[in-house]
Order: C-alpha cells, then sequence, then structure tokens
C-alpha cells in the first residue's frame, strides 16, 4: 500500500524513485548531480531525514491504533463470554 502510494506522488517528491531499489525496500531516494545542483545538501538530508521520520510516526500511531481496538474487541469478547452487561 505504501508502495503504490509513493510510486504515485513521486514525481511529486523529485527525489523518490517510482520503483524501489531493491525488492526488500518500499521506497527509495534518487540524488542526482542535478539535484545537488539546484539543492542544497543539508536541504536534501533535512527532507529525507523529515520524511523517514514522518512515515515512522504515521506507522507507529497506526500500530497504536490497532492495538485499542483489539483492547476494545477483546473486552467486548470477553464480557460477551462472561454474560456481563457491556458499557
Amino acid at each position: 500500500m505504501l508502495e503504490r502510494f509513493m510510486s504515485l506522488r513521486a514525481d511529486k517528491f523529485e527525489i523518490l524513485r517510482k520503483k524501489p531499489a531493491h525488492d526488500d525496500f518500499d521506497f527509495s531516494f534518487l540524488v542526482s548531480d542535478d539535484h545537488l545542483q539546484r539543492f542544497k545538501k543539508e536541504e536534501l538530508i533535512n527532507f529525507m531525514l523529515e520524511f523517514i521520520q514522518g512515515i515512522d510516526k504515521e506507522i507507529s500511531e497506526m500500530k497504536l491504533s490497532v492495538i485499542n481496538h483489539s483492547r476494545m474487541a477483546a473486552c467486548f469478547f470477553t464480557n460477551g463470554l462472561a454474560n456481563n452487561k457491556i458499557e
């Protein structure tokens, strides 16, 4: 899902490859000499770091959401087995 999202938006992120460099990767960056001339190296590095941190943050939030939903489902299930009133 992430790979498809990235490949559709690769044109917006000029240094993002449309297809990952390796099958095990979800995405990869391609920084050419042209990019280095147009952008500062620090800006490119900051962009990549912020991009990866943003994805990491979103994945962590999704994991927490799944855990919370699982916990609620388990609570409903166990209350149903115990014939307790569900609140």
